[in-house]
């Protein structure tokens, strides 16, 4: 048995043991939690009834099963509301400017473009700057990349058919090897643009997601094609990876087991 800590409520422990464990079924007959939980029979009943009366649990009917309420998930609701995205990432964004010393920026979507919602710039003199709440365009930055390869396909089509709509004129060609990147990002969880956006600039992003496994933000890094080397861009490639994990798992996102790359911020094709 675990060493009870002097600082910790056995109680509210025993209560908090019951709610995960009930998470994993819709309804549970009061001997089955017990039996389940260890618990005896009395101390398992005190903990429903209190939680019963505070709107946590419910019981079908009189001597029936019991389960839990939507009070929890209404609860969640409202904790995820609170965690405002760019105060959680900053700190994150920081440390990845420290790791690389090149621009880091957190980025949204907004209909056809990639919003910068928050930047940390890098001290060299020769760096890209953007002012926070500037944009660029989705089709086809790095941010954008990421953004669309993890929407449904029906919305990936829809962004890309109001690109031609606009002015972009994407030949059937150009949509099949965009649609082909997509499908390694999703594979690799990163994105790369070579000067596709800002000539003499690459980029590299990867994504953000939210507990519910839905794609919120994007993170990268701009760099000056001039200053990249291939151990400069493999720092690149691991560090803004391991703090959009960093950050995707405090907002309670699943895992991914993303595939690490083998391609290079040096050459569009994947490096030998």
């Amino acid at each position: 048995m675990a060493e009870q800590k002097y600082y910790t409520i056995s109680s509210l422990e025993k209560a908090f043991s019951v709610i995960e464990l009930m998470t994993h079924k819709a309804l549970w007959d009061l001997r089955e939690l017990a039996n389940v939980s260890g618990l005896p029979k009395g101390t398992l009943q005190r903990i429903l009834l209190t939680l019963e009366e505070l709107g946590y649990v419910r019981q079908e009917r009189r001597g029936g099963a019991y389960g839990l309420t939507l009070k929890f998930f209404q609860t969640g609701r409202r904790v995820v509301g609170n965690n405002n995205l760019v105060e959680m990432a900053r700190p994150h964004c920081r440390a990845l400017l420290e790791a690389v010393n090149e621009t880091v920026n957190l980025c949204m979507a907004s209909g056809q473009d990639m919003v910068v919602v928050d930047q940390q710039v890098s001290r060299h003199h020769l760096r890209l700057d953007s002012i926070i709440g500037s944009s660029f365009p989705i089709y086809p930055s790095a941010s954008g990349k990421i953004w669309l390869a993890f929407q449904e396909e029906r919305e990936t089509l829809r962004q890309l058919q109001a690109l031609n709509r606009n002015g972009a004129a994407l030949s059937p060609d150009a949509v099949n090897d965009f649609i082909a990147e997509l499908a390694e990002v999703r594979r690799e969880g990163i994105a790369f643009d070579y000067e596709e956006i800002f000539e003499g600039v690459r980029c590299v992003a990867a994504p953000i997601f939210d507990y519910s496994g839905n794609i919120v933000a994007t993170i990268g890094c701009s760099v000056p094609t001039i200053r990249l080397t291939e151990e400069l861009s493999a720092r690149l490639i691991r560090e803004v990876c391991q703090k959009a994990q960093t950050i995707s798992g405090l907002l309670g996102a699943p895992a991914r087991p993303f595939q690490p790359t083998p391609r290079s911020m040096l050459v569009p094709e994947v490096s030998a």
